[in-house]
């Protein structure tokens, strides 16, 4: 898939969902020149650091390209998440951040070390920017939707390839489980944004994350666009309109003085 069609795509989910904010194209970059020149690095372009949940609101919201290397940085998920520093067993980071991850004490070393994250040392920024306009491939594509929006996303999938699509749930750590999974398998995941998502990059409490792997990206357009046909889309979700509803009894009495019809009376329980 070109570059252009990564950008159709995110265009046409934008439209066709009628996304609040842009979907996200996200990608893990090995070399620094590769990053597009327009691309913000908040602690040189900004002098401030950032976190990666603010990085992906100022994308969706502001349509900003964002550049975050270890040292732009601002929350320690992350960067654990996207291989930047050593957090494996044995090293003293692993032994302060296990207290902190909010599991019995028997159970954190288990899981710190099952933590999805990338290979060590190997992304050298990760950067965001709108589907509809990103420069390179995206790793992962990101989503942010209401309930409804997923709904017809899920039922995309299902009617492509016949299967679910299966999750694992956490509160938190959204900007881990959102991106690294489906990297790392090549699968659809929904997310529940975190508390950090929404206390501080404006998550909404009735948003979800839905992750594409870009391999997957024609094949959910390709269900949406199925919809369309059948007028099924979102843009045609059904309403029902009920005609000569039932209405308060005066409505019926002042009908009658005016000469026309009645109808049934509500009953108000």
């Amino acid at each position: 898939m070109t570059i252009q069609q990564y950008n159709e795509y995110g265009k046409f989910l934008e439209s066709t969902l009628r996304l609040e904010t842009y979907p996200i194209a996200v990608k893990f970059f090995d070399n620094l020149e590769d990053i597009p020149k327009d691309a913000i690095f908040p602690k040189r372009d900004m002098g401030k650091h950032m976190a990666f949940c603010q990085a992906k609101a100022m994308t969706r919201m502001r349509g900003m390209t964002i550049a975050l290397t270890k040292e732009d940085h601002w929350c320690w998920n992350p960067l654990i998440a996207f291989g930047m520093v050593d957090c494996t067993p044995g090293t003293p980071y692993f032994d302060v951040i296990k207290k902190y991850i909010g599991v019995p004490a028997d159970k954190a070393d288990e899981f710190l070390t099952n933590f999805p994250r990338l290979e060590l040392g190997k992304c050298q920024a990760v950067v965001t920017s709108p589907l509809y306009k990103a420069e390179f491939e995206p790793d992962v594509i990101l989503v942010y939707s209401n309930t409804m929006q997923l709904n017809m996303m899920l039922r995309a999938v299902k009617s492509m390839t016949g299967t679910y699509v299966k999750s694992e749930f956490d509160g938190i750590d959204s900007c881990a489980y959102a991106t690294v999974p489906p990297v790392l398998n090549g699968q659809y995941r929904v997310t529940v944004p975190d508390p950090g998502d929404v206390e501080r990059a404006r998550a909404g409490k009735d948003e979800m994350i839905f992750s594409i792997p870009p391999q997957k990206l024609e094949e959910v357009c390709a269900g949406l666009k199925g919809f369309e046909a059948f007028h099924m889309d979102y843009r045609n979700t059904p309403w029902l309109f009920p005609l000569d509803f039932e209405r308060p009894p005066f409505y019926n009495e002042v009908f009658e003085m005016w000469g026309l019809e009645k109808g049934e009376d509500w009953n108000k329980v």
